[in-house]
């Protein structure tokens, strides 16, 4: 039986193809930072990495491909190099309405697409809130509040969540097997290096969401659906939104170095960082390996398959790009900051990203204040020339 393939659906393929085939031609060619502290991570290899890894990458691609078309004064630019060099490029120039000067190869087509300051400002503007606005903050917030960290309330929050998922889980945590401190004298550690610790509550996607609009407005535009009430309010704390982890572990889950992939109902481990940059515990679970939550108790909610792919999407956005160790140096930085172990120009830096991060979380703060200057005439260098 032949399947039915429907035009739009043809569009979209070839749409997604033609923009990636771009970037890949363009990535390491061209350099658009886009700084945080001292530690830029580039426009190109992050636009591709959203377009080839992402949660909805033809949702983004749809959402690019729109505003690079949005004005007459693009689709000139783009009509002036696009041309029918194979099937995605004559589906799109068709369907599209563009009318190429001239036939190009792929590598010509993606050389005229680089010497266009006005598209790749709209690439640059594409990646920016996307960058700043989510990936960064999805990292620079990944803690519960810990006892110490905002009084009583914080500590019945955290008090209140790890209860519950020692409830839903044991009293040994599934990523790290390591046992809680705190366990009663039946529970039994796994083995030598296994026990003795204080387990906390991780948060899939971070606490901060519930009072960061910015963040819960661009993780709605990621997955394209609605994730303001799951985020909200006393959902963000819901053991749906959440692990139970020892210390080391819950600041790699944060700093994104492994995922929960959700395939089916059934939760799979991924591991994204390096063994040097990952601490024992995450060690101990080979690639793909399945956790099943619940085995203690099936009546607290097992973490939520929309959070954990969520994560899994940011995260391998995050190390597709290279973006996630620059990143993560940077708030490594900004802990010397604060402990006062920083000065001169380095010093500036850190402390301006840190407190532009700090404002973006502000509801409301107009954007384009923060941001501030148009630099398109310094926009990007061509490597090599």
């Amino acid at each position: 039986m032949s399947s039915t393939v429907h035009p739009t659906d043809i569009e979209q393929k070839s749409l997604i193809e033609t923009l990636r085939t771009i970037l890949r031609l363009s990535r390491g060619l061209v350099s658009i930072p886009l700084p945080y502290g001292n530690n830029p991570s580039e426009v190109i290899s992050l636009a591709l990495a959203l377009l080839e890894v992402s949660y909805n990458p033809l949702l983004l691609s749809n959402d690019l491909w729109t505003r690079l078309t949005d004005e007459t004064e693009k689709i000139a630019a783009l009509s002036e190099f696009l041309s029918p060099v194979g099937a995605p490029f004559r589906r799109v120039v068709a369907v599209r309405g563009l009318t190429p000067k001239a036939p190009r190869n792929w590598e010509g087509v993606a050389g005229r697409f680089r010497e266009s300051k006005l598209l790749m400002k709209v690439l640059q503007n594409w990646t920016r809130p996307i960058f700043y606005d989510m990936l960064v903050p999805m990292m620079a917030k990944g803690r519960t509040p810990t006892p110490s960290e905002g009084g009583a309330t914080a500590r019945r929050r955290q008090m209140s969540l790890k209860e519950l998922l020692i409830q839903r889980d044991g009293w040994i945590s599934l990523v790290g097997k390591m046992m809680d401190e705190g366990a009663p004298p039946e529970v039994s550690p796994l083995g030598p290096g296994y026990g003795g610790v204080t387990l906390q509550a991780a948060h899939v996607v971070p606490f901060s969401a519930n009072g960061h609009s910015v963040l819960r407005t661009m993780l709605s535009r990621f997955v394209g659906q609605d994730m303001e009430g799951l985020l909200t309010g006393e959902n963000i704390n819901d053991p749906s939104n959440a692990l139970l982890l020892d210390a080391l572990s819950h600041t790699a889950f944060g700093l994104v170095k492994f995922s929960l992939e959700c395939q089916s109902d059934r939760y799979f481990f991924k591991r994204f960082a390096p063994d040097r940059k990952v601490p024992t515990e995450v060690l101990r679970h080979h690639e793909n390996e399945e956790i099943i939550f619940g085995q203690a108790s099936l009546s607290v909610a097992r973490p939520l398959p929309l959070l954990c792919n969520l994560h899994h999407a940011i995260a391998r956005v995050l190390w597709a790009s290279e973006a996630a160790e620059n990143i993560a140096k940077a708030l490594a930085d900004e802990d010397e900051l604060k402990d006062g172990h920083m000065e001169g120009d380095y010093w500036n830096r850190v402390s301006a990203s840190y407190l532009q991060r700090e404002l973006r979380a502000w509801p409301g703060l107009d954007e384009l204040a923060i941001d501030g200057r148009d630099d398109t005439e310094a926009l990007y260098t061509e490597k090599g020339s």
